[in-house]
């Protein structure tokens, strides 16, 4: 079974397969069995098969992919009976990187809270994409205003795991996802520090 396509033009750089490959993977039942073919991706981006090969790999890295002798490479397989444990996990991860992270915010991760917010109020004609875009950006800035590698890892890792489970619910109700997001973001916009906004996250994951 094929990954479902999203609409794209021009030639892709790298960043931009990995995450279309990201929101497509996402976009897929947690327990659909999912195969990647190097050879069909890359034909389908117009690259050859190096930078497909380094993007399956990061997305193995952040286990989101897995590979199994015999078989491939396949979208990695999330247990509907852990789901609560997911978050429950990625919330207390959260809760430890307050323990080494920036102490304040730096202009580009105070760029990152005003797209965020400027997203969430105005999510055009593609709200789940949208949704998706929000959810991989506070992603992305949680892991830069950590200091720790290590723990970064560990939470990018758990953050993919868990909006997974997110889309599933805004995919079945993106109205409902959005009101619940934007209120996350208006509480995130009163965090003075990163502490605090990990504070928030936690909150809105436990």
């Amino acid at each position: 079974m094929s990954l479902p396509q999203t609409s794209r033009s021009g030639p892709p750089r790298s960043e931009e397969m990995l995450q279309e490959l990201r929101f497509r993977i996402c976009m897929t039942r947690p327990d659909t069995p999912m195969m990647l073919h190097e050879g069909k991706l890359a034909q389908e981006f117009g690259v050859s098969r190096t930078p497909i090969r380094q993007v399956l790999q990061r997305l193995s890295f952040e286990h989101l992919l897995e590979t199994r002798s015999g078989v491939g490479t396949m979208v990695s397989a999330l247990d509907p009976a852990k789901r609560d444990l997911h978050f429950s996990m990625l919330s207390d991860m959260l809760r430890l990187c307050t323990r080494c992270c920036a102490p304040a915010f730096a202009m580009p991760s105070r760029i990152q809270l005003a797209t965020i917010a400027e997203l969430a109020a105005n999510p055009g004609d593609a709200p789940l994409e949208s949704y998706f875009t929000i959810r991989a950006l506070f992603l992305d800035l949680v892991s830069g205003l950590v200091l720790d590698p290590i723990a970064a890892e560990a939470h990018a890792a758990l953050h993919w795991r868990v909006i997974r489970w997110r889309i599933q619910v805004a995919h079945a109700d993106i109205q409902a996802a959005f009101s619940a997001l934007r209120t996350t973001v208006a509480a995130v916009a009163t965090a003075q520090t990163p502490a605090a906004l990990f504070a928030e996250l936690a909150a809105e994951t436990a």
